[in-house]
C-alpha cells in the first residue's frame, strides 16, 4: 500500500511540475517531446513524440501483451496543429505496426489529442478485419 501511494505521490507532483513549466512559457509553442504512459493488457506501456522539424514529431510506441507474450512496437509520423482548442492540443499522423512474434504487421493511422498532462489516441489498423484501438493515460511534455 505504501508503494501504491508513493508512486501515485511522485506521478501527481511529475504533472504539477509539467504544468508549472507550461504555464511559465505563455506562448503557445509545441513541447520538443511528449512521454506517454498508459496501461494496455494489465502492463505499463511508453511512447514518445519527439520533435522533428516544423510541428512534426517522430513517434515511437512499445507495449508488452501479457496474453500472447509478446512486444509490439509502433513508429511513426505525427503533425501537431498549429492552434490549441481551449486547452487540447489535436494532432494526426501514421506509422507501422511491428511485433517480436509476427514481425510486420500493418501500417496505421492515428488521431489524438494532448490536453494537460492526460492524452488520447485512436488506432487505426490500415487492415480490412481489424477494428481500431483506443488508448490514453498520462501525457509528459519535456
Amino acid at each position: 500500500m505504501k508503494k501504491v501511494l508513493i508512486i501515485i505521490i511522485l506521478i501527481v507532483v511529475l504533472m504539477l511540475l509539467t504544468q508549472i513549466t507550461l504555464l511559465a512559457h505563455q506562448q503557445h509553442q509545441a513541447p520538443a517531446s511528449f512521454l506517454n504512459l498508459y496501461k494496455n493488457d494489465g502492463t505499463i506501456a511508453a511512447g514518445l513524440k519527439q520533435y522533428v522539424i516544423k510541428r512534426i514529431y517522430a513517434t515511437a510506441n512499445i507495449q508488452y501483451l501479457d496474453s500472447a507474450t509478446d512486444l509490439e512496437f509502433q513508429a511513426g509520423a505525427a503533425y501537431l496543429l498549429p492552434y490549441k482548442i481551449l486547452f487540447f492540443r489535436l494532432y494526426g499522423g501514421t506509422g507501422l505496426q511491428m511485433s517480436r512474434n509476427e514481425g510486420f504487421q500493418y501500417p496505421y493511422v492515428m488521431l489524438g489529442t494532448d490536453f494537460l498532462f492526460f492524452f488520447s489516441e485512436v488506432i487505426h489498423p490500415l487492415s480490412p478485419h481489424m477494428e481500431p484501438k483506443f488508448r490514453a493515460g498520462f501525457s509528459f511534455h519535456f
